[in-house]
């Protein structure tokens, strides 16, 4: 039996999800979780957690060909335009989301969190985790990739892993810019050499969190994201 019957990403981007998705890790869920394919900031994962969601239905925009709501949130793969089709769907994703989480499987969150330092509140997920599901059996991997040294830290209930994109290899980094960093990363993880090397370091750390062998996962290089999303 696995270590952890259920991998769910929290955001904030879609990098996760992915990661999930190409090398299959897990059977996907019957629709998609609320935080997948979307863009939500650390801080609002953490308060939509602990208040059921509370106000996310509120205040949607559809604006630029995406919908943005409150608080930094943007929904940029959704099949709809119809802000009616896509709140009954965000309701049906919070549903699955509760429901997963109130059962009693281990679970390994994943989160996606550039910072260019490497400090990170795992208190304000804990927290959050603790109020909302006391009895919850829990992992929390996040992942970043805007510090320049590498960096892992692991706790019980917890892994830090830094690890720089740098395909280029800078070596002055007193001029960075980040916006180019992550359009770069969006760009080549999965496609060019340096991409596949990559997210499979990531994989790595993750296998060892599941005690799995990183080398049975292969990657689909077929594989569509926005098209695979329910």
């Amino acid at each position: 039996m696995s270590k952890y019957k259920y991998i769910i990403s929290l955001g904030e981007d879609c990098f996760m999800r992915s990661l999930i998705d190409r090398y299959n890790i897990r059977e996907k869920f019957k629709i998609r979780m609320p935080f997948d394919g979307s863009i939500h900031p650390y801080e609002e994962i953490c308060r939509l957690i602990e208040t059921d969601f509370l106000d996310y239905n509120n205040n949607i925009v559809w604006k630029n060909n995406n919908f943005y709501g409150s608080n930094g949130i943007l929904m940029n793969h959704e099949r709809t335009t119809d802000i009616n089709i896509l709140k009954d769907q965000l309701n049906k994703r919070i549903e699955q989301f509760k429901e997963t989480l109130n059962c009693e499987e281990n679970i390994l969150f994943l989160i996606h969190n550039k910072n260019k330092n490497i400090n990170f509140n795992f208190d304000l997920i804990q927290k959050a985790l603790k109020n909302k599901y006391p009895n919850l059996k829990y992992h929390i991997f996040v992942f970043n990739n805007y510090n320049e040294e590498y960096y892992i830290n692991k706790t019980e209930n917890t892994t830090y892993l830094n690890i720089f994109w740098n395909p280029n290899n800078i070596v002055d980094f007193s001029n960075l810019n980040y916006d180019d960093i992550n359009n770069d990363f969006i760009c080549q993880m999965y496609i060019t050499q340096y991409g596949i090397d990559f997210s499979l370091k990531v994989l790595k750390e993750i296998c060892c969190i599941l005690d799995e062998d990183y080398n049975k996962f292969t990657l689909n290089k077929n594989y569509n994201f926005g098209e695979s999303l329910s």
